[in-house]
């Protein structure tokens, strides 16, 4: 009868305890050091410049003949047209006009739409290397065949010290003049110089050569025109095999065509030295690239595009069903939906209509 007693009283007292404790801790107010409303506005608040700051750092004015490869970085455009850049100046090239930045391998119009408004060349003349300035001359009477010329003799007939060069180094690495048009192939020739030299170019006629007991003429370079060739047409060239035409196909068809032949660059173990060996040998027609629509194109249609995120697609599909369709592609970019570089490689196939 006492232990039973006792345990009652034990338990009353622990249960007394229990109910005093619960008392004191509700009555204790925790106060947290920090006012976490306070860091989430200060985090908003930095969130916000660093969007502005990298909105703005984006692009900037810049003279490409002076322009650091620093700065160059900083420029939201495709890292092999920036290396293409300095390869060009450090050859002697130099810009006198906006429009000539067209002529840099690898740039597009819609790359150059977006840089065009920030190219400032200055009208002070530059003290640049003998080298990268033009050539001043008077047109020779006669003719020149590109086939046998000599740098000297190019230079004569108007070439600067650079396409004289890049001419006889496209001969070398085994290319061939079959056509007065096929100059505007060479590096640094644009349409406007090939019409002033147009008129003296002469091209013999090769005549066969006879090798042990056959014979054979030597013949121009093949040009594939990227979006329109087959199996077939990609393993004529050096160093394309059926496995890398198959893989370039199978990439042609994902991207909807290919606007830029660096593109093939992207290409699953595409080697680089490869593609520098066959740069005279590739042309893409732009015009032929497929277009997504971008106010009707589903979800699956924008994912499957190798330049398309899966969270870049949504953002995309989520303005569209809440603001309803986009009046232009550069919405993109000021809604904040695609960054500019991103915008930059997507441009060319992207459509509103």
């Amino acid at each position: 009868m006492g232990k039973d007693r006792n345990a009652v009283i034990a338990l009353c007292v622990l249960i007394a305890v229990v109910m005093a404790g619960h008392l004191v801790v509700n009555r204790i107010e925790l106060k947290s050091q920090y006012d976490l409303t306070e860091v989430m506005e200060a985090f908003k608040a930095w969130e916000s410049e660093q969007e502005d700051q990298q909105e703005i750092a984006a692009y900037f004015e810049f003279d490409p003949n002076t322009i650091t490869a620093e700065s160059l970085d900083s420029l939201p455009i495709p890292r092999f047209i920036r290396r293409n850049i300095l390869r060009y100046r450090s050859a002697g090239g130099t810009f006198s006009q906006p429009g000539d930045f067209r002529k840099i391998y690898g740039m597009n119009d819609s790359i150059f739409a977006e840089l065009e408004p920030y190219i400032r060349i200055s009208s002070e003349k530059q003290n640049y290397d003998e080298k990268a300035k033009p050539i001043v001359f008077e047109m020779p009477t006669g003719f020149f065949d590109p086939n046998t010329a000599t740098t000297d003799e190019l230079q004569q007939f108007g070439f600067n010290r650079f396409q004289a060069s890049n001419v006889v180094k496209y001969r070398q690495s085994g290319g061939f003049f079959t056509q007065p048009s096929d100059l505007l192939k060479i590096y640094g020739i644009d349409s406007a110089f090939f019409m002033r030299v147009q008129r003296i170019i002469q091209i013999e006629e090769q005549p066969e050569v006879e090798i042990l007991s056959g014979s054979f003429r030597e013949r121009a370079p093949v040009v594939v025109e990227l979006n329109s060739a087959d199996s077939l047409d990609l393993v004529k060239l050096r160093g394309i095999g059926p496995v890398f035409a198959s893989r370039i196909l199978k990439y042609r068809d994902l991207l909807g065509g290919f606007y830029s032949p660096y593109q093939l660059l992207e290409v699953y173990g595409f080697p680089e030295e490869t593609f520098q060996a066959l740069s005279q040998n590739l042309m893409a027609d732009s015009l032929k690239v497929e277009k997504l629509r971008l106010n009707f194109a589903g979800y699956t249609e924008l994912v499957r595009h190798p330049y398309f995120e899966r969270d870049q697609v949504q953002a995309i599909l989520n303005f569209r069903n809440a603001n309803g369709p986009f009046s232009s592609n550069a919405q993109l970019v000021s809604e904040g939906l695609l960054d500019s570089a991103k915008y930059a490689a997507l441009k060319p196939y992207l459509s509103c209509r």
